[in-house]
């Protein structure tokens, strides 16, 4: 499992965040917003995979669940809205958490990608 300051920093690195906060913030972000587009168990599957500093995310993300998300757009309003990001950041953004969380389990990347639709495959590639 990732650590919460390798994950946030590889976060600020890869997107030029001016700092770790920023990069922090980004994260949960994501995280939340990838949340409530999971059912419950897989929302668990996640949460473990997660450093615990991020599980908070992940509640915030599921209480806000009302079902799965057919679009990524969606997704990526979530995470662009409140830091006021470009859809193309934002997207920069997931796939780079994304990736982090899922390099070195398997598992969580073929859980994740089943329960999400086809559209949502493209965060499971790495960002340019």
């Amino acid at each position: 499992m990732i650590s919460h300051q390798q994950l946030v920093e590889e976060v600020a690195s890869r997107s030029r965040l001016d700092d770790t906060e920023a990069a922090d913030a980004a994260v949960h972000l994501v995280l939340a917003a990838l949340s409530s587009r999971l059912d419950g168990p897989r929302r668990e599957h996640l949460r473990q995979a997660v450093p615990a500093h991020e599980r908070g995310a992940l509640d915030r993300g599921g209480a806000a669940a009302a079902g799965p998300a057919a679009r990524l757009d969606e997704l990526l309003a979530d995470v662009a809205r409140p830091v006021g990001a470009t859809p193309d950041q934002a997207l920069f953004l997931a796939r780079t958490v994304v990736c982090r969380l899922t390099a070195e389990d398997t598992g969580l990347a073929a859980d994740l990608r089943g329960a999400l639709p086809d559209e949502f495959g493209t965060l499971f590639a790495e960002p340019d």
